[in-house]
């Protein structure tokens, strides 16, 4: 069974020779170090709280007290403890996240700040380390819960800097640490509950224990990222100089500001996690796209930190796709000490440069664009080496993301377990059209093609340009790229067409059989619902409809184009102007848009000569002959169709010169007529129907054939008397 290649984006390793999870032992010997950090301060606060409470031997207490030094005799034995430094300090092995948390006041100008620092964290974090640790915590808490208190942390802080130390300065900076400095607002300590700050719980955040043991982050607030190892279709783009430049960043850890900007939320994640492959580094993952900026900038302090706990680069992401400015913006003045951001590789997200926060650092701008056809075909080649010399065509047809054409991919070998049939491409064309996300929007339709060629009776110097846009589509590729013809000009890509004739006569069935033929779904424009009388509204959603159709990888049609399309005039007044804008627009859009765009109009002339030179093809669809009448008669007669033997549909074709829309508006209305009359469709049925058709028409019915004589006044009545027609 001929099954889809197997190549899924798969998360890159941390760094060079290692997995993406720690090894087994590196993960040990952090818990242990970790757990003996944790002994060593329990054991302090234990001997605080025996020296000031004093409790009996026998007291609930004296044996929680007890519990502490068991607890540390209990651990296996470190190759090195916290307290390991001659000068006092703490000396913790240089990947453990304590090594980290030490780090943070020197960078903050607070050196003495350490290992006080280091002491509330382990404080807060010891009733996750044992229950009989979290006994102790509720033992001398007010309210009886397992938690330490800030006042539980100044009593015992003071108690141990002895008689001599300055209280009141001890007593500001645990109050700064967790209240007011910059350390206390990275979020690292919270304090909970109500009254005073130091009547309340100490708790670590929640995104310290699984650092200080080894576990992955997982959370509302950040989650760990690791990248793609192999993104098939961006290898070019990892190739470029300004992309390579911030791969080596973000390995070597270099603070930096990398900026991924433009395209949509999509695009800007998996090119986000294809740097973070190639560097080979993880990074702490942060939404930021709140509509609130306030709410923004408290949101990447608590990052940042995490970010620096698990020795990552951080990741802010802004999903949103609009361009709006968020209510506030500037987090410089929020991130300005400590200067973690200044310390950290920071990759951000987002639509626009003004949705990225400011972080005073040295940035490199990466703009995110779709990927280019020739991207596209490797990816395809990569992704189903065994289409061959038809990957070309999913490349020309599909304007897909690494990240949609994986889920295309697993889709069909699904498909292919279920059916075991070889793969063909009407199966990735199904299959990307399921995939595809549809954003409904006033004024555009869509429209699963079902019409193909054979349902389109034209003559061949109309079906002849149809089907020459078809394979200029499908040969974009070869012309444009490997032969050099697009020459770095955009407006060579894409197909617009223009359909001009009388009603009826096709033009929208030709721009369906079209994308069927393409394979892809058919957008239809209603140009009412899109034109307002508000002054730059009309740009507005025409923009929304080009991505919509962009998005949706769909054939655009605008029927009736004439409304909107129409002849730019002088500028009379300022209703004059701004027409005119929306004409300026849409040409600039239009010959922007890099699918198959296709304009239908009644009435060529009353279109701008501008866009005349846009359209690769203009097509004019003509009336049908009598031959082609009848073959429109026959075509939309199904053969299970019971018609009587006075049926005479060349009679039809030749006495009554209707639009092939009639025609079939005129066969089913006869049919209906029959069956409501329980008899088999005869030849008056029709003549009725057509008659209702050249009235809807406005136009002048032509009269009956000679034999046929109505008896009865047809208006007045759903229809003749079947019974009442003679010879």
């Amino acid at each position: 069974m001929n099954e889809p290649a197997r190549h899924d984006l798969n998360p890159a390793p941390q760094r060079d020779g290692e997995s993406a999870q720690p090894a087994v032992a590196a993960i040990a010997a952090l818990r242990l170090h970790t757990r003996h950090a944790l002994a060593d301060v329990a054991q302090r606060l234990a001997r605080s709280l025996a020296a000031r409470l004093a409790p009996s031997p026998v007291d609930e207490l004296a044996q929680a007290l007890a519990f502490v030094d068991q607890y540390a005799a209990s651990l296996p034995r470190s190759p090195s403890s916290g307290r390991s430094d001659p000068t006092g300090q703490p000396a913790w092995p240089a990947h453990h996240p304590l090594a980290r948390l030490s780090q943070l006041p020197v960078a903050a100008g607070l050196p003495s700040a350490s290992t006080l620092l280091c002491d509330l964290v382990l404080l807060a974090c010891l009733p996750e380390a044992h229950e009989g640790l979290a006994s102790l915590c509720r033992l001398v808490h007010p309210a009886q819960q397992p938690w330490p208190t800030a006042a539980l942390a100044l009593h015992w802080l003071e108690h141990e800097a002895g008689p001599e130390a300055d209280v009141s300065t001890l007593r500001d900076a645990i109050e700064d640490l967790l209240c007011h400095g910059p350390l206390g607002r990275l979020g690292l300590l919270r304090l909970e509950g109500d009254g005073p700050w130091h009547g309340r719980n100490l708790r670590a955040a929640p995104f310290v224990w699984p650092a200080l043991t080894g576990r992955t982050l997982s959370g509302d607030e950040a989650r760990l990222a690791v990248g793609y190892r192999q993104v098939p279709g961006l290898a070019t783009w990892l190739a470029q100089p300004e992309v390579a430049q911030a791969v080596l960043a973000l390995r070597r850890g270099l603070p930096c500001q990398v900026l991924l900007v433009g395209g949509d939320a999509a695009m800007r994640h998996t090119r986000a996690r294809a740097l973070l492959g190639a560097a080979q580094t993880s990074a702490v993952l942060a939404s930021i796209d709140d509509a609130d900026g306030t709410a923004r900038d408290k949101r990447i302090a608590p990052a940042l930190a995490t970010a620096w706990l698990y020795q990552s680069c951080l990741w802010l992401e802004d999903r949103r796709d609009d361009l709006a400015e968020p209510a506030s913006a500037n987090t410089a003045a929020t991130l300005e000490q400590p200067s973690l951001a200044q310390a950290l590789p920071v990759i951000t997200t987002a639509a626009s440069e003004r949705r990225c926060p400011a972080l005073d650092l040295p940035q490199i701008r990466l703009p995110v664009q779709p990927l280019a056809a020739v991207a596209r075909r490797a990816l395809w080649q990569s992704l189903l080496p065994q289409l061959g010399d038809q990957v070309p065509q999913l490349a020309a047809r599909y304007p897909i993301e690494p990240d949609d054409a994986r889920d295309v991919v697993r889709d069909l070998s699904l498909r292919q377990r279920l059916q075991g049939q070889p793969l063909a491409l009407d199966d990735v064309g199904a299959c990307v059209r399921a995939r595809t996300a549809w954003h409904a929007r006033p004024g555009v339709s869509r429209v699963l093609p079902q019409a193909d060629w054979s349902a389109l009776l034209l003559p061949q110097a109309a079906i002849e340009p149809l089907q020459s846009a078809v394979r200029r589509v499908l040969q974009q590729i070869t012309v444009l790229d490997d032969w050099g013809f697009a020459q770095g000009r955009t407006g060579r890509r894409g197909v617009r067409m223009l359909f001009y004739g009388p009603p009826g006569t096709g033009k929208t069935l030709a721009a369906e059989v079209m994308a069927r033929a393409l394979g892809v779904d058919l957008l239809v424009v209603d140009l009412s619902a899109l034109v307002s009388k508000y002054i730059g509204e009309t740009e507005k959603n025409l923009a929304a409809v080009f991505d919509v159709a962009e998005r949706s990888r769909a054939l655009l049609l605008f029927d009736e184009a004439d409304a909107l399309f129409g002849k730019r005039t002088d500028a009379q007044d300022a209703h004059d102007r701004y027409a005119n804008m929306e004409t300026a627009y849409l040409l600039q859009r239009l010959e922007r848009y890099e699918g198959v765009a296709v304009l239908t109009t009644n009435l060529r002339g009353q279109l701008d000569k501008a866009f005349t030179r846009r359209f690769e093809a203009i097509v004019e669809f003509s009336e049908p002959d009598a031959a082609v009448r009848e073959a429109l008669w026959r075509l939309h007669l199904p053969a299970a169709a019971p018609l009587a033997p006075d049926v005479n549909l060349r009679e039809l074709a030749e006495w009554y010169a209707i639009a092939g829309a009639q025609i079939k508006n005129a066969a089913l209305a006869a049919a209906f007529l029959a069956a409501s009359s329980q008899q088999r469709i005869a030849q008056r049925h029709f003549l009725w129907a057509i008659e209702r058709e050249f009235d809807k028409a406005g136009r002048a019915h032509p009269g009956f054939p000679p034999q046929y004589v109505p008896l009865q006044d047809i208006h007045d009545t759903l229809g003749p008397d079947p019974d009442r027609s003679t010879a």
